[in-house]
C-alpha cells in the first residue's frame, strides 16, 4: 500500500498543486451575471397526450458565477428541459425551474426568461378507420372497373379526441387509373398527415382493381 502511494509521488503532488491553484484562481474571481440563449426541450409527455402548441425555440438562461467561467461559457453546454409528465388536457402554464437547467460545474442559474411557458395539450384516442380509395384519370376505352378491394381494409390510428367523431375513414392518395385496360394490383400511400393522424398502423395499402373489357 505504501509503495502504491509513493509511486509517481512527484507527479501527484504537481497535479494536486495545479488543482489548488486553479481553484484559488476561480474562487478569487469576481462574480458576474450573463444571459445566454439556450434551446428549450420537453420531456415526460404523457402517452395519451400530444402537444399542439408551445413556444418551440429558445429561452434566456441567466447564469452567475466567476467571471472566467461565465465569459467562456458556450450555449451548447446549457440544456433547458421542461417536464410535462403532470400535464393536463388544455392549457398548462409552467415555470422552468433552475433545477431543470443543466449548466457546467461552478456556474449557477439565477433565472429563466420568460418566467412562464404556456403549453397546450390535447388528448389522444385510438380509432379504427376504413380505408377509402381515391382515383385519378380514366380507364382505357372499353374497360370498365367493376370492383375495388383494399388490403388492409381498415387501419388503426391515434387521433385528437375532439376530431374522432367527424372521421369517417382515411383516404389513399390518388391512384392513377389512366389508360388501365386490365385488372391490376397497385400499392397506394395513405393520405394521413400529422397531426390529424398519429401512430397509424399502416402507411401503404394494396389496392386490387378488377374490371371487364367491353371490346
Amino acid at each position: 500500500m505504501r509503495g502504491f502511494l509513493l509511486k509517481n509521488l512527484r507527479l501527484k503532488l504537481i497535479s494536486l498543486a495545479f488543482a489548488f491553484a486553479l481553484w484559488f484562481f476561480v474562487a478569487g474571481q469576481s462574480s458576474t451575471e450573463l444571459g445566454i440563449m439556450a434551446p428549450l426541450g420537453y420531456k415526460g409527455i404523457p402517452k395519451d397526450m400530444v402537444m399542439t402548441s408551445a413556444p418551440f425555440g429558445e429561452v434566456e438562461v441567466r447564469v452567475t458565477g466567476p467571471r472566467f467561467l461565465v465569459n467562456n461559457l458556450e450555449s451548447s453546454r446549457i440544456i433547458a428541459e421542461l417536464d410535462l409528465s403532470g400535464a393536463k388536457e388544455g392549457t398548462n402554464n409552467y415555470r422552468v425551474p433552475s433545477k431543470d437547467v443543466s449548466v457546467p460545474m461552478g456556474v449557477r442559474v439565477s433565472r429563466v426568461v420568460p418566467g412562464v411557458v404556456e403549453v397546450h395539450m390535447e388528448r389522444l384516442v385510438e380509432v379504427e378507420l376504413p380505408v377509402r380509395v381515391r382515383f385519378h384519370g380514366k380507364a382505357a376505352p372499353g374497360f370498365r372497373i367493376t370492383g375495388v378491394a383494399v388490403s388492409p381494409r381498415t387501419v388503426t390510428a391515434s387521433v385528437l379526441a375532439k376530431d374522432a367523431p367527424g372521421l369517417a375513414g382515411v383516404y389513399t392518395k390518388p391512384v392513377d387509373v389512366s389508360g388501365l385496360d386490365e385488372s391490376a394490383s397497385v400499392s397506394a400511400a395513405l393520405d394521413a398527415p400529422e397531426p390529424e393522424f398519429m401512430n397509424i398502423s399502416a402507411y401503404n395499402v394494396t389496392v386490387r382493381i378488377t374490371g371487364t373489357s367491353e371490346r
